[in-house]
């Protein structure tokens, strides 16, 4: 596979590496909150769950370029076993097995998504 043959906008990259901040941001600062607590009920908190880091890895590949799929994934799911860790110690809060998962099949969504994108464009 060629290591950059999806061409981005600066503009595309420069708007991905800021919804990717923002969302990052927001789990740290927001999950501290008890605005955080019971926000989503379950099990649509999975969706959510997938959703958000999904989003998170295929915002960063999309501003870092395809060499850095997986370390973008990575990165993601680094996040999220800090999300998790940090749940251990805010009340009201609680780390789960089954969120960590779930954070784990939105990144390889996104992952799939963007080796899809890529495939497509090798075509074309």
């Amino acid at each position: 596979m060629r290591t950059e043959v999806v061409k981005r906008p600066p503009v595309v990259q420069w708007l991905a590496m800021l919804v990717a901040t923002l969302m990052i941001a927001s789990l740290v600062r927001l999950g501290e909150t008890e605005l955080a607590v019971g926000l989503i009920p379950s099990p649509w908190d999975k969706l959510a769950h997938m959703a958000t880091f999904g989003t998170i890895a295929f915002s960063l590949w999309l501003a870092l370029g395809q060499r850095w799929l997986y370390s973008c994934a990575a990165f993601a799911f680094a996040i999220a076993l800090y999300d998790e860790w940090r749940q251990l110690t805010l009340p009201g809060r609680e780390a789960d097995l089954a969120d960590l998962l779930a954070n784990g099949v939105g990144i390889v969504l996104a992952v799939l998504l963007a080796r899809y994108i890529v495939a497509r464009s090798i075509r074309s």
